[in-house]
């Protein structure tokens, strides 16, 4: 069931000029006064097609307090970003019915087609959402537009640095993609069919340079459309007080400039390269895995790594062969992470077992 954001939208935007042609978007909440925010919702959109003045004239946004409001476009940025790409700006004020946690939340079918790491695209839904706390006035930080064209083999980065700030810290993380539940106004979940840009190849890194203060994607070697995704988390004094979605559609080129080796893979969501002495009997090793703490306790987390896509299957084995525990991807992956449980085993030696259809490895445990 689609929920009321398609329903509306359909009704104040053209599909077929404004929907296929989404790059990207995000919210930015301003505090005025008492309960009082300006809500700005930023849409990228592709130059070459844009919008009329009648498609897309309006936006429709939900509060998270069970409002539902429709914001005007008031402006787009002054000239095409890199990659033919124009931001329009919807705004308004909205006052709150009282203080809370609310998330705000703009869902819009549907995203731009041909994107290589997010199966049928054209049928999924755009939702970018911001939640704020509004028990303390705080306006989200205002982070630099996003960047839509990359070159093969190049270095690709965004900036992360807050144009506008206030004296709050934020971190940010590479994200999965966002979807909406069903509902009038669906709560934000997984898109289990995202992939990471870089496990379209299997190699290379995509992740936050906390220093820079970068998104970098060490190096793209596939020509396409890659779409990605942050959560921006702003803090004041170690509590979280907002939590801003960005999403956006890079375009790889084959273009002049510097090239790079590119690394080995890295998970964009699970951190280092899985390491682990591999037992194979192929001459290529294409299975790694990991698991601590070593010794466990109550739970041992493991992370497996397969060079190529394909199921992969996690099992924890007692030293007589037995297989205590199973856990298997749904479908093909380059990387796992899952947590076993021990509590209900005796203390001793235990394995930890992942393969995939080529080859297995494995790693002992102690409880």
């Amino acid at each position: 069931m689609k929920s009321v954001y398609s329903f509306l939208l359909l009704i104040l935007l053209s599909a077929s000029a404004y929907a296929s042609h989404l790059r990207g978007g995000e919210i930015i909440a301003t505090h005025v006064s008492g309960l009082t925010y300006k809500i700005n919702v930023r849409l990228y959109v592709d130059q070459a097609i844009g919008m009329s003045a009648e498609s897309g004239s309006k936006t429709t946004v939900c509060m998270g307090d069970g409002g539902i409001i429709e914001l005007p476009r008031i402006t787009s940025n002054s000239g095409v970003l890199p990659g033919n790409v124009v931001a329009y700006e919807y705004g308004g004020n909205y006052t709150f019915r009282s203080t809370g946690i609310y998330q705000i939340a703009v869902a819009t079918d549907k995203r731009s087609g041909g994107i290589l790491n997010l199966p049928n695209s054209l049928e999924t839904t755009q939702f970018i959402w911001t939640v704020l706390d509004t028990q303390q006035p705080n306006s989200t930080p205002v982070l630099p537009y996003l960047t839509f064209e990359a070159g093969v083999r190049q270095v690709f980065s965004l900036d992360l640095k807050p144009t506008v700030a206030d004296n709050d810290s934020i971190t940010v993380r590479a994200a999965r993609v966002s979807r909406p539940s069903p509902g009038t106004c669906g709560v934000r979940m997984l898109d289990r069919t995202y992939l990471f840009p870089n496990e379209i190849s299997a190699t290379g890194t995509f992740r936050v340079d906390a220093a820079q203060q970068k998104l970098v994607w060490t190096a793209p070697e596939l020509v396409g459309n890659y779409l990605f995704a942050m959560v921006v988390i702003e803090w004041r004094d170690g509590a979280k007080i907002s939590e801003t979605y960005r999403e956006g559609v890079v375009t790889v080129v084959d273009k002049p400039g510097q090239t790079v080796q590119v690394p080995p893979y890295v998970s964009a969501e699970y951190g280092d390269i899985v390491t682990a002495t591999p037992d194979v009997k192929s001459a290529e090793v294409t299975m790694a895995v990991q698991a601590y703490p070593v010794p466990a306790e109550n739970f041992v987390t493991v992370k497996a790594y397969s060079k190529q896509r394909d199921i992969i299957r996690l099992q924890l084995i007692d030293m007589n062969g037995r297989v205590l525990r199973e856990i298997a991807s749904k479908t093909p992956q380059i990387a796992v992470h899952e947590e076993f449980d021990l509590r209900q085993l005796a203390s001793g030696m235990y394995l930890i077992r992942a393969s995939n259809t080529k080859d297995s490895v494995t790693q002992k445990v102690v409880k």
